[in-house]
């Protein structure tokens, strides 16, 4: 008889929802590592990995579905064999939780993991219940069992070297805190009957588990093991050198590049069902910056995410207009702060107002070449299957502010080259409007909740103004338009903005 969790005070909701169901529907499965420190997988903190029965699978991937797990799909160098990623976001914390459902122990090298054992069944018909965490566990002698195989199979070239090279034989604090833990639950003649019913040279292994746990040790166990998982084997040895080496350093080069270039390179997983593109916009002060920043930390810890920032005021600026700032700030500004000796009205006011539409036009067509930029990483990243994150977006309703158009005042003017100028940035602005974002966050709070956040820096009028303009703003379809109360605790706008984005992807 199936015995049903009881729900425990240290495990996220989500989790205890998983396991309720699990045990409901007569699901085979334990979690088969890392036990030593389970708890902070009941909260979220690291992933859980569960073995399954692979007869079942059709009806856990039913289960899964229900109660909001999501499949993901790891880039190609991190897919292997019978392992699937599930992802699960729980409101109540905010936190992302990684499943990875075995339905095999495919274990070995990292970047690789050629070999799958065949005692699966075993492990799952002598799996223990956790009374504390409401769990079925793997027995912790065959815990401590693979924990040997794990790490023996795990060794490469690199690894050899530095034993005898650099006298690298002990682990680090952690596989040891692991190690420990599960020794002083097992016993040696557990382990010594487990052996006899899984392996043919049972008695060498047997030697090794029950003796020192080291690089050294493990050094002479991996060819036994290897002869034992012969049969097993994923790959020949001449194609898992090549593929692992291949993956290790596409994944290197693809996260340098991804933080050098700020491109949308994937490293992670992406989304099978297609990317999604999230916008947040408001009146400064309404939390844009913080909530966006938030949504890239939590999904970027287990998600390929891709954030953009559609301003013109904080974020990062192209060279062209580093350059134009810089300009700025020596000739323009300069001047514009030298003390007057009287009020009299220059003779060159018009020269000087044609060099300052000069300089604007300049300026938005800098700004507006950003945009396109972004507008096409968007594009991309989308495509590639990223959740995609913007800070503000462009549009084409409200001119002169709120990321709209800023030079559409020119589109009639008398000189030629201003209204070249207009025609050209529209254009960036109506792409834009013609491709919104799945969903659109407009965070609305009073004029002077927000002037109060950000006291001195927009005028209370240009601020109501901005406010209107985001109410009054409307994109075209499919895209989702929410409205959220930005006054109220900056927990409830995250879990209102999660939950919508949870359901979209």
């Amino acid at each position: 008889m199936i015995e049903v969790a009881t729900k425990s005070p240290s495990r996220l909701q989500s989790i205890s929802n998983l396991l309720e169901a699990f045990h409901a529907n007569g699901i085979l499965y334990c979690h088969w590592k890392s036990n030593e420190h389970l708890d902070v997988s009941m909260t979220g903190d690291t992933d859980l990995d569960v073995l399954f029965d692979e007869k079942q699978k059709v009806k856990i991937e039913s289960i899964l579905n229900r109660v909001g797990f999501k499949l993901f799909t790891a880039i190609k160098q991190k897919q292997y064999k019978d392992i699937v990623d599930y992802i699960g976001l729980d409101l109540q914390s905010g936190k992302v939780i990684h499943l990875h459902t075995h339905y095999k122990l495919t274990m070995g090298e990292p970047f690789l993991k050629g070999y799958q054992i065949n005692f699966e069944e075993k492990i799952l018909q002598s799996r223990i219940y956790n009374e504390e965490f409401g769990i079925y566990c793997i027995n912790p002698s065959f815990e401590l069992i693979l924990l040997y195989l794990r790490e023996s199979l795990k060794l490469r070239h690199r690894d050899i070297l530095l034993i005898y090279l650099k006298n690298k034989i002990q682990y680090n604090e952690f596989v040891l805190k692991e190690y420990n833990w599960l020794k002083a639950r097992t016993s040696d003649s557990e382990i010594h009957a487990i052996l006899k019913t899984i392996f043919r040279d049972y008695e060498t292994i047997y030697s090794y588990i029950t003796n020192s746990f080291n690089r050294k040790q493990l050094r002479k166990l991996a060819p036994i093991v290897k002869k034992e998982f012969a049969a097993n084997r994923l790959y020949s040895p001449f194609v898992a050198l090549w593929l692992r080496w291949y993956r290790e350093f596409t994944i290197i080069i693809s996260r340098k590049l991804a933080r050098i270039l700020a491109i949308p390179i994937l490293s992670k997983r992406i989304n099978p069902r297609g990317g999604v593109v999230v916008a947040i916009i408001g009146a400064d002060g309404s939390g844009k910056s913080t909530v966006t920043t938030n949504l890239k930390a939590t999904f970027e810890t287990k998600l390929d995410v891709y954030k953009i920032y559609f301003g013109r005021g904080d974020g990062k600026s192209s060279l062209g207009r580093k350059v134009l700032m810089l300009f700025r700030e020596l000739f323009i500004d300069k001047k514009n702060n030298k003390p007057k000796l009287n009020q009299q009205v220059p003779a060159n006011k018009n020269k000087e107002g044609l060099l300052k539409t000069l300089y604007k036009c300049i300026e938005a067509l800098l700004v507006a070449r950003e945009k396109s930029k972004n507008m096409k990483q968007l594009k991309v990243a989308k495509q590639r299957g990223l959740l995609v994150i913007c800070d503000r977006y462009p549009q084409n309703q409200i001119m002169g502010y709120n990321d709209g158009p800023l030079l559409h005042d020119l589109l009639s003017s008398r000189n030629m080259l201003f209204r070249l100028a207009a025609k050209m940035e529209s254009k960036i602005y109506i792409l834009a409007d013609n491709n919104p974002p799945d969903i659109l966050f407009k965070l609305i709070a009073d004029a002077h909740v927000v002037e109060a956040r950000k006291p001195g820096e927009t005028s209370l009028v240009k601020l109501e103004a901005k406010i209107a303009g985001i109410k009054q703003l409307k994109l075209n379809a499919p895209c989702k338009v929410i409205t959220i109360d930005a006054t109220i605790p900056l927990k409830e706008v995250l879990y209102s903005v999660k939950n919508e984005i949870w359901h979209t992807l």
